[in-house]
């Protein structure tokens, strides 16, 4: 299965169990402060994320994503402390291809 325009990713984890709320309002502001400095426009073109149970997962395969990413690191930080989650980074492999996806036997 061919990969299309794999992205690159930060993977935010938290080592302890941190409110969805929490994290929604923090990724917010980060977004906030990313549509002051980039215009709105730009930031709902290019920035998005995945809030799971435990993670975050923050586009940043461009500048925008980027700045978001940075802001919400700061913001969390200040939060939780740097013990209290880690950021991992790598390609999103949840952006696949259809097409080469092999058929199903009936």
């Amino acid at each position: 299965m061919a990969l299309v325009g794999e992205r690159d990713v930060r993977r935010f984890r938290f080592h302890k169990v941190v409110a969805p709320e929490q994290l929604e309002r923090q990724i917010a502001l980060a977004i906030v402060v990313a549509e002051c400095v980039y215009g709105t426009a730009r930031v709902r073109l290019d920035v998005s994320y995945l809030l799971e149970d435990d993670h975050l997962v923050i586009d940043v395969s461009n500048e925008v994503g980027s700045y978001v990413a940075q802001i919400f690191t700061g913001l969390i930080s200040r939060q939780l402390g740097e013990e209290g989650f880690t950021v991992e980074r790598g390609p999103d492999h949840r952006h696949r291809d259809p097409s080469n996806t092999p058929a199903e036997e009936p």
